[in-house]
């Protein structure tokens, strides 16, 4: 099975009553902006609410610039420089809440990492949710992450349940595919 495939397979096990969107591929700023623009005619055809469409908006980006700063897929593509990650996003709604979910392939040595801090998220409540993303704007940024380390705690500060993640192992690799899902 393509990692591609693999990608899309985790996405379509989805419950969703409705896909708005879904892509698996290359991700650049043109397509991310494209995407982004569906999702704004989406929200609008059917009326959301303005915090609704921020916690949505934030949620895209995040998961968007985690498959472009953390895939590490080996078909990624140079344009100028701008480089391009494989991954897969899809937006859609199951029972009258939005769902965002995400894949891309990571290095085995991310997986600890990845697990570590998405569990201990999952543990908090919304209040030290809330807390700790106040204090991580103050704190220094980790030596490995390539933004500000804030995503996993912007996604669960706007989900309305908890994320939900899960970790496959690639056969005769030493990538896994990450899945996360935030339903707001």
């Amino acid at each position: 099975m393509t990692s591609g495939t693999l990608l899309t397979n985790l996405l379509a096990n989805n419950e969703c009553d409705l896909i708005a969107l879904h892509y698996t591929g290359f991700f650049s700023q043109h397509n991310i902006t494209a995407m982004g623009e569906v999702i704004r005619c989406y929200l609008e055809n059917n009326e959301a609410s303005f915090t609704t469409r921020r916690k949505l908006f934030s949620t895209f980006i995040e998961m968007v610039q985690n498959i472009l700063r953390y895939s590490s897929d080996t078909r990624a593509l140079l344009k100028q420089d701008d480089e391009m990650r494989f991954g897969s996003v899809s937006f859609g709604v199951h029972a009258g809440k939005y769902v965002f979910e995400s894949a891309n392939l990571v290095a085995a040595q991310e997986m600890a990492r990845l697990r570590h801090s998405l569990e201990s998220i999952r543990r908090m409540s919304a209040e030290e949710i809330k807390q700790t993303y106040k204090a991580s704007l103050r704190a220094e940024t980790p030596v490995w992450s390539k933004g500000a380390n804030m995503g996993f705690l912007t996604l669960a500060r706007d989900a309305s349940e908890p994320l939900q993640f899960a970790i496959h192992p690639v056969e005769s690799s030493d990538l896994s595919a990450f899945y996360l899902k935030a339903v707001i």
